[in-house]
């Protein structure tokens, strides 16, 4: 095993760990009281951001409930290497978001049309003149709602009533506060950053309610259930359902998709849906970049999301290359067993929690006996490429559906991206049959 190979689990653990994690909460809150500044976050908002819209709704009640105070900062420029697949984001984001508001009983247009640049920065430049205002929230909900729903008529009034930035001026801010959030450490906007850490949308905000209730801010009864989206209820009765397909689009290389695979096989035993797993191959090694600013953040996310389900995580042994295409080429070995799913899951854990090399022979051998197969016949699909037009279709498939990335999720009639969306993948399962029993 090559010295990278033994010292990244070591590295990640670190990274990851709990413990660290706790530490650095503590200094940074001993710093506040030192300084006797309040508890207090910034907000990174873009009007033209789905998720940002969702979140400037929740934030002033959460604000209020937990007594910090919230800086918006409006943003509108992103570093577009950060974005391997904008356009599809572009479309994918605004469906998401019309779910999740439907969830937690916010506001986005069903009707929503995608927002005209030149038209999203004259609402941002009107944004950044009132950024200090108490009015921020409301003008912010209501230049959102107007975009959105291309209201020219409505977007005019506000721009009229309220002013916008000088055009120069505005530019300068917001290209210098781009560059500025890539060295804060972050690339996506709809997001919260308090003492150090970073909360993206509002499926984050659960994390960030734990840590104010440990400080004795606020009471455990929230104004919103936060993470709801991300645990489907299954306290559902629904036969109909039973053999109706589920479709999960899987990565070995995707931390977020190791954390949904539990939860996956929950949800289709439990309502006996036709679950099948289709592997594709990670960005990287499909020629999308993934800078290391993005890469740390993911994992340090994906540890939170991981304690939060009870998944072990930690100790990561990066399988990228031939570690995964290994992984991949036993893939049909483990259909052919009846043992896929043990596999999945030995692999999986060994590689985001044990820190086994699944490049190396002795590592692989692991992970095959621990999904109780045989290792001298798995060694013969080795040589077998066959695998790859498979993953190449795989991936047709999940694109032509409208998602670029891992864990996607396909039902009859949608396709919902994310580890942290299981509340609405069931929605849209038993949705469907209702939708069935009406026609019948």
């Amino acid at each position: 095993m090559s010295l990278k190979h033994k010292l990244m689990p070591l590295f990640a653990g670190l990274i990851t760990s709990e413990g660290l994690q706790a530490l650095r909460r503590r200094l940074a809150e001993w710093r506040r009281v030192l300084r006797r500044q309040p508890h207090a976050a910034t907000f990174y908002f873009r009007i033209d951001d789905p998720y940002s819209v969702l979140m400037a709704q929740v934030l002033p009640r959460f604000a209020r409930h937990f007594g910090i105070q919230i800086t918006p900062r409006v943003m509108l420029y992103l570093d577009q290497q950060m974005y391997p697949a904008a356009d599809m984001l572009s479309e994918l984001a605004p469906r998401d978001a019309a779910q999740l508001a439907d969830l937690h009983g916010l506001d986005f247009p069903a009707d929503w049309q995608l927002p005209q640049r030149e038209v999203s920065l004259a609402a941002t430049r009107c944004l950044l003149r009132h950024e200090k205002d108490e009015r921020f929230w409301s003008l912010a909900a209501a230049l959102a709602d107007a975009l959105w729903r291309h209201d020219h008529g409505k977007l005019e009034a506000l721009l009229s009533e309220h002013g916008q930035m000088p055009a120069d001026q505005a530019q300068l801010a917001l290209e210098a506060r781009r560059d500025q959030f890539l060295r804060d450490g972050h690339y996506l906007t709809g997001t919260l950053l308090y003492q150090g850490e970073w909360y993206w949308s509002v499926e984050r905000l659960d994390h960030l309610g734990h840590r104010l209730n440990a400080l004795g801010l606020g009471s455990q009864d929230w104004p919103l259930p936060y993470g709801r989206a991300k645990r489907a209820q299954l306290s559902h009765s629904a036969p109909r359902l039973k053999g109706k397909p589920l479709v999960l689009f899987f990565s070995f290389r995707s931390p977020y998709s190791y954390i949904a695979l539990s939860r996956a096989y929950a949800l289709a035993d439990h309502y006996g849906l036709n679950l099948k797993i289709r592997p594709v191959l990670p960005m990287v090694m499909r020629g999308l970049s993934v800078p290391k600013e993005k890469r740390f953040y993911i994992l340090k996310d994906a540890a939170r999301e991981a304690r939060l389900h009870q998944v072990p995580f930690g100790r990561v042994c990066d399988p990228v290359g031939p570690g995964v295409e290994r992984c991949m080429a036993l893939w049909p070995f483990a259909e052919k067993e009846g043992r896929l799913r043990e596999w999945l899951r030995a692999a999986a854990t060994g590689i985001w929690s044990k820190g086994i090399n699944a490049a190396s022979d002795n590592g692989l051998k692991f992970l095959v006996e621990t999904a109780g197969l045989d290792w001298n016949r798995a060694r013969r699909w080795l040589d077998d490429d066959s695998w790859r037009d498979r993953a190449e279709d795989n991936r047709n498939a999940m694109m032509t559906a409208g998602s670029w990335g891992v864990p996607s999720f396909m039902t009859q009639d949608d396709m919902v991206w994310g580890q942290d969306r299981f509340a609405i993948i069931e929605r849209s399962l038993l949705a469907s049959v209702s939708h069935e029993s009406d026609e019948g």
